[in-house]
């Protein structure tokens, strides 16, 4: 489903009339994509539901309770500390396009704004400084993934790219014109007219170019434009009349706000909220992702189980086969143990009389030219063993991997009527447990994208409660390479007094004023934590700008002299 600028504005419209001047309650962060928020409004608690999900990203209430981590992630924590308790005084989307803005402020917390960008694979959610500082955000942008635009934390914020094009809800007629006059020279067709849609105007995708392109016989720019202003008269009066549109199966396949051109009146049912509608498709969408998902990946497994046996069955049927041949090799061991005075030493080869022959034939035989007569004769009989032994076992084996492969192409026509994500795990199971397919290994956990960005040194990250980046290294060289390669010199670094341990650094962004001393604290504990006196009862930490730390030439790694130095005393957590 197409989460476009039409979507987000009638969803983000019946969002406003239910918590504008409510008051956050609770966050909570289920995985890497999604958070829900629980806000209070007039006596009636909402969960709104914010997804970055590459395929899925979206907002709206929920129903749904969605599972939560043990512990919660360090975004969770700074959402929760500036959030909770805060008002919600401004619901906005930026322009038309798929960027929603919620201004908070607090008594006892300073202003901030939440940003969620519904941006596909480049979706974000972003909690703000009122001075437009970032203080975090659900997923990180460095350098190395993007040199144009960076979200990491004590930077500014910066809208995404494309942010600039035009608002198709405030454009006029001579502007429109004039556009389109630039675009084409002649009379474009659809498919054009479409891309250029997408392309100028903020908020349309592929799903509202078409339905602007099928409201209007005349293509020109005029008949497209009062397509267009049809459009903004629906967004200005807030004309929603929300559709579930299922597929021919009965499916939940698409939520819009308006009925569509592009779907049968029949498959369209009306429903009074965008929000509840929402839920439901993606819900319905998410499942059958999950689903397809599924049973592709048992699919894959099956067929694969399916290949190896197969190949394991014809390796049998060739063993069988090569032991048919174990008593000649054993004659012609015995050959050669009754010709040894024939057979020169260091030969490789050798002409012997075939008595099983009943013409008794020269044959010629390989040998091995380091070896005897005799010992040749020994490999002989060690081959025709093997052979003997082979074919027997493949023979016990073969109606095994027969039985096998019928049982797994019986699970491979079974996958159709498999109608749930839970019924394939547990035919899955199933066959797990019969042996007949590898335990999935558990997901290997991302490289962590810093192992790319520090150059494969082990780096590690965390956000401060305040939205400050914290770097510690975890070994010498590690901690070599982030004082030296990557600290700035207004960074603050922090170590371990007079014992080794963690190089520690905040990233300040050239602001160390602005640091506030709970950031400063949560590094310090990190550097006693991290060093050899992480069992004493009380570890004094120092520490300084970056650019009072040296390296001097020819050190050991992670070996540096400071000045300039404050002292923090921390009890260590070892846990």
């Amino acid at each position: 489903m197409n989460y476009d600028g039409l979507v987000l504005a009638a969803a983000l419209e019946e969002i406003k009339s239910h918590i504008l001047g409510a008051v956050i309650q609770g966050v909570r962060q289920h995985n890497d994509t999604d958070v829900t928020f629980e806000i209070r409004s007039r006596g009636t608690s909402y969960l709104l539901f914010t997804s970055i999900h590459p395929k899925f990203p979206r907002i709206h209430f929920t129903s749904s309770k969605f599972p939560v981590p043990q512990t919660p992630p360090a975004f969770c924590m700074l959402l929760r500390k500036h959030l909770i308790g805060s008002r919600i005084i401004s619901i906005e989307q930026v322009g038309f396009d798929r960027i929603a803005l919620f201004k908070t402020t607090s008594s006892d917390k300073p202003p901030s704004t939440l940003i969620l960008e519904l941006m596909g694979k480049h979706s974000n959610l972003i909690l703000i400084s009122e001075t437009d500082r970032i203080l975090g955000a659900i997923k990180h942008v460095s350098a190395r993934i993007s040199r144009y635009r960076q979200i990491l934390p004590g930077l500014d914020y910066c809208p995404p790219p494309g942010a600039g094009k035009l608002n198709p809800i405030t454009i006029d007629m001579d502007t429109f014109e004039s556009v389109w006059q630039e675009a084409f020279t002649d009379n474009p067709d659809d498919e054009s007219i479409c891309a250029w849609l997408i392309a100028a105007f903020s908020g349309i995708g592929t799903f509202l170019a078409k339905e602007l392109l099928l409201a209007v016989e005349d293509k020109s720019p005029k008949g497209i434009f009062n397509s267009l202003a049809n459009l903004q008269n629906i967004v200005r009066r807030k004309e929603w009349k929300p559709v579930l549109i299922t597929d021919e199966a009965g499916f939940a396949s698409y939520a819009y706000p308006i009925p569509t051109r592009q779907h049968p009146k029949e498959l369209q049912h009306e429903r009074s909220s965008f929000n509840e509608t929402l839920d439901t498709v993606f819900r319905s969408l998410i499942q059958r992702d999950k689903l397809s998902t599924e049973i592709t990946s048992l699919k894959n497994s099956i067929l694969k189980a399916i290949a190896s046996r197969e190949r394991t069955l014809n390796n049998l049927k060739q063993t069988i086969a090569e032991g048919k041949n174990a008593e000649r090799l054993k004659q012609i061991g015995e050959l050669i143990l009754s010709q040894t005075t024939n057979i020169p030493k260091g030969s490789q080869t050798a002409h012997i009389i075939d008595y099983y022959d009943p013409e008794m034939r020269k044959i010629e035989v390989e040998l091995d030219k380091k070896l005897s007569a005799a010992e040749n004769a020994e490999i002989y009989f060690k081959r025709a063993r093997k052979a003997q032994e082979g074919a027997e076992a493949a023979a016990d084996r073969i109606s095994e991997v027969q039985t096998e492969i019928e049982i797994l192409r019986g699970a491979l026509d079974s996958l159709a009527a498999v109608d749930t994500p839970e019924k394939a795990q547990s035919l899955r199971s199933v066959l797990v447990e019969r042996d007949l397919l590898r335990q999935e290994s558990l997901p290997q956990s991302k490289k962590r994208e810093e192992e790319h960005e520090f150059a494969g040194y082990k780096i590690k990250r965390v956000i401060s409660a305040d939205g400050f980046e914290i770097l510690y290294g975890e070994n010498s060289q590690s901690n070599d390479y982030l004082t030296t390669k990557i600290a700035k010199p207004n960074d603050l670094w922090f170590h371990a007094r007079a014992v080794k341990g963690a190089h520690v650094i905040i990233r300040t962004a050239n602001k160390p004023h602005t640091v506030p001393p709970g950031t400063i604290r949560h590094a310090a504990e990190i550097a006693a934590s991290n060093s050899d006196a992480k069992h004493s009862k009380l570890v004094p930490v120092d520490y300084t700008l970056k650019k009072y730390v040296r390296k001097p030439r020819a050190s050991a790694p992670g070996f540096v002299t400071y000045q300039n130095e404050k002292t923090m005393y921390i009890v260590p957590n070892t846990h």
